[in-house]
């Protein structure tokens, strides 16, 4: 810990220092740290090591966090030392609709994740809760309004998520599928990629293109959803299928089982449209996004890959000039 200063830390807001082997040295300077740094520091001891504990106390003003809490105690503690708030990005005069449904889809998002990591139950009154207000939002504002709200995110695996959500459901209310079918899909865009919190995120954020093994490893996460779903029961077997099923095509050539023609839902040939659309278009740190024509054109040359009938569908529903003017963020997922 020595040398720690202001320009250290950068802009961080919040500092996060564990205690496991914390030698005097690095104690002396922490200590030091906070008249220069200036920023909250957070302390991971073990309340059990009598040491850690004796060491905890001795920085007095800093905040200690026993290291067996779950996550989501931890999380809470940062954003209420930082003050984040995750609609501040927002694009300006969003309608009080759409931003309500960005924050409620955030906070799933969020609890999805650590229900992933820590094999709880996923919350899914919250998930109810957030496809409700999405698809209501998408019916007041639109398709572009909530594009463009979604790609202010700072996490591209977030936005990628929330954009696959978006379009699902808004397909699905363009082809005239009931209300409750178009939930369960938007529902099955923010879970689609579960898979992914288990895939390191130096891969995942990774700024470069991948290397072969690297997208080996981005490739299972259809498997590690799998692996997650599993013994969730609270889930619908349809969501399931979304998570596990699509990269699935249609002439066998998808992963993770190579999957054939009626074996692949309806539901999954709609998810798989629309996270291959998401891909297409989303900015990446090495290209960029390509337009949404360029898209669907690539898309149509896939052939027996994907539901041709359903992606002419698709193509009519977002080359409308509306939806064509959407800003494209420089972030996204893989």
């Amino acid at each position: 810990m020595a040398g720690l200063s202001r320009e250290t830390v950068g802009d961080a807001q919040v500092a996060l220092v564990d205690l496991q082997d914390a030698g005097q040295a690095g104690l002396v300077a922490l200590k030091a740290w906070e008249g220069v740094a200036g920023i909250p520091v957070i302390c991971l001891f073990d309340r059990k090591n009598r040491r850690e504990l004796i060491q905890a106390g001795a920085l007095g003003k800093f905040e200690a966090l026993d290291r067996s809490e779950p996550v989501a105690v931890l999380l809470t503690r940062i954003r209420a030392l930082t003050g984040n708030d995750i609609c501040k990005a927002l694009p300006p005069g969003l309608s009080r609709q759409t931003t309500e449904a960005y924050r409620k889809s955030n906070a799933f998002l969020e609890s999805l994740t650590l229900s992933a990591i820590e094999g709880a139950d996923i919350e899914v009154n919250l998930m109810s809760e957030s496809a409700a207000e999405m698809l209501t939002a998408l019916s007041l504002d639109g398709l572009s309004v909530w594009l463009n709200a979604v790609h202010t995110h700072h996490s591209g695996t977030y936005c990628h998520s929330l954009m696959v959500a978006g379009l699902a459901g808004m397909f699905a209310r363009h082809l005239g599928w009931p209300e409750e079918a178009c939930l369960e899909m938007i529902a099955g865009g923010l879970v689609h990629d579960i898979g992914k919190t288990r895939i390191p995120l130096a891969i995942l954020d990774k700024p470069g293109k991948l290397t072969e093994k690297e997208r080996e490893i981005i490739n299972r996460h259809p498997d590690i959803g799998r692996v997650i779903l599993k013994p969730r029961h609270e889930l619908s077997v349809a969501i399931k299928k979304m998570a596990v099923q699509h990269h699935e095509y249609l002439d066998g050539s998808g992963y993770p089982d190579g999957l054939t023609g009626e074996r692949i839902s309806q539901d999954v040939r709609l998810m798989t449209i629309c996270d291959i659309f998401a891909a297409l278009t989303e900015r990446r740190a090495y290209k960029d996004g390509a337009p949404p024509r360029v898209a669907v054109s690539i898309m149509k040359q896939m052939g027996p890959k994907l539901d041709q009938d359903m992606l002419s569908q698709f193509a009519r529903m977002v080359l409308e000039d509306r939806f064509c003017a959407v800003k494209r963020s420089a972030k996204s997922a893989r």
